[in-house]
């Protein structure tokens, strides 16, 4: 696969692209880069020694040279459109235009090392309206509101065309398929995240209804929302509804769908990494009440999940890697792909789509295996709230999202564990080394009285008269139990 960026100076084609290059495992390859070594001088040598005209045909000779290469990503000239012949050997590839408005160009380009602009800036204007049919000619990405990431997104979605895979799950039916989130425009009763629809907008259906993403939207009052949309859609048993966007949207339309005309099948579309390993598999949804978290809630298995890595690569700095907390959870339970995810850290936290394919992989296998044994979480599922037992006290009163809130939480139970003597100080170093990586680890203390209300009233409390809880304990990969701790010798980890 080839994959040319085209578009103005400015726009950020050699930035998307050195991005893209690694997300995609091809090599990045600069046009104008390639011409000044080739040359032993700068474009604007070039330009003043040969003339504009020679470098164009410099550009031209390299363009046909790079669609006989394979697997490369490729930052081209501004001006490369300019040629007829050139647009049409773009047009047989996968260009794509990083579309900016003059006026943000303006802003980001210098005139030091463009020739084109060395009667000013304001030049860029001028230029860009002359170029701007011949651009267009191109699909298109408007980056003038989006992050790096969510550009890299975006253009990597455009050319996703990886195979569907289907995973023999036993729980409920599960698929992982770069590209596969385009076949949500076939879907009409969508409920999306807002933050989704703006990003992937143009497969997203227009009859789709958004909702916020986060926490503050996980209540009653977003839940009535979606059986007003799903009333106005005069939606019926045998139609299906669609959840798109992370752990807030997938359970909030999963309790919606089991709860409207007692049950309509509904297809998750998890669009965060943490999502995709873990709310939209195995059919938990909750809501959060009177400030605690998913203390209402059921079990209703989706018709089907469908996880696409690709959109995962639009998340912000800092959510992607909760999702890869989750992930490592469940191999530090399991045993499973424990060591690939320690040595390949680096490359998922780079996004690169081919470990982050494998991971997620075996990531949702071990979570089904483990959900299929036990659908109603009376058992061996319980093992899955590791860490979440003190990230439910970081969550609502360290003010931070749930993925760093497990991430502390973990550490902070394996601490725990670790000062009893039940689990080996090696171990728990080699967690929470693992866990500093990935997020680091900068835990503040918790208000005393307000974290002990939250315990008593967590799920997993034996009784509110008893001050125990039965928390996960993981004693080394693949080996776990069951402990009944005292709230007060907890608590003192994280007060």
């Amino acid at each position: 696969m080839r994959v040319f960026l085209i578009g103005m100076m400015g726009s950020g084609k050699s930035t998307i692209g050195r991005i893209l290059s690694s997300v995609l495992d091809k090599k990045f390859i600069d046009m104008d880069s390639e011409i000044e070594r080739a040359k032993g001088m700068s474009i604007s040598e070039i330009f003043e020694k040969e003339g504009e005209k020679e470098f164009r045909r410099l550009e031209k000779n390299l363009l046909k040279e790079l669609v006989r290469s394979d697997e490369i990503v490729v930052s081209t000239g501004g001006g490369v459109i300019l040629d007829n012949e050139n647009r049409q050997t773009l047009k047989g590839e996968n260009s794509i235009y990083l579309r900016l408005p003059p006026a943000d160009l303006y802003r980001r380009v210098s005139v030091k090392g463009r020739p084109l602009l060395r009667e000013g800036k304001e030049s860029i204007f001028r230029i860009w309206e002359e170029r701007r049919e011949l651009y267009e000619q191109f699909p298109s990405v408007d980056t003038s509101s989006q992050t790096q990431w969510e550009t890299v997104a975006a253009i990597s979605m455009k050319i996703a065309a990886g195979e569907r895979k289907t995973l023999n799950s036993s729980s409920h039916p599960v698929s992982i398929s770069p590209g596969g989130f385009k076949s949500i425009g076939r879907m009409p009763n969508t409920v999306v995240s807002k933050r989704v629809q703006r990003i992937f907008s143009e497969w997203i259906p227009s009859s789709a209804f958004s909702i916020d993403d986060g926490e503050e939207a996980k209540g009653f009052h977003t839940l009535f929302q979606i059986y007003e949309y799903l009333m106005d859609r005069g939606v019926s048993r045998s139609d299906m509804v669609v959840g798109a966007g992370g752990g807030t949207v997938t359970d909030l339309v999963g309790f919606a769908s089991s709860t409207f005309k007692r049950g309509v099948p509904i297809t998750l579309y998890p669009t965060t990494l943490l999502a995709q390993v873990d709310a939209s598999i195995g059919g938990k949804n909750g809501l959060n009440f009177e400030g605690c978290k998913n203390v209402v809630g059921n079990f209703y298995m989706p018709y089907e999940t469908i996880i696409d890595p690709v959109v995962t690569l639009s998340m912000d700095e800092g959510r992607f890697e909760e999702g890869l907390v989750e992930a490592f959870k469940i191999f530090l339970i399991t045993g499973r792909w424990y060591e690939n995810f320690k040595s390949r850290c680096r490359d998922l936290k780079n996004r690169n789509l081919r470990a982050l394919s494998e991971m997620l992989e075996e990531a949702v296998r071990q979570k089904d295996r483990i959900v299929a044994i036990d659908t109603r979480e009376t058992g061996m599922r319980r093992i899955l709230n590791l860490g979440h037992t003190l990230g439910h006290l970081y969550e609502p009163l360290a003010g931070v999202s749930h993925g760093m809130a497990v991430a502390w939480g973990l550490e902070r139970e394996m601490h725990y564990f670790a000062n009893l003597g039940l689990i080996d100080e090696e171990m728990y170093r080699e967690v929470s080394e693992t866990l500093s990586e990935i997020v680091g680890l900068d835990f503040p203390q918790l208000p005393v009285e307000d974290a002990l209300r939250l315990l008593r009233n967590d799920k997993k409390a034996t009784t509110s008269e008893s001050m125990e809880i039965e928390i996960p304990l993981v004693r080394k990969p693949g080996s776990f139990e069951f402990a009944k701790v005292r709230l007060d010798d907890l608590l003192a980890v994280v007060v």
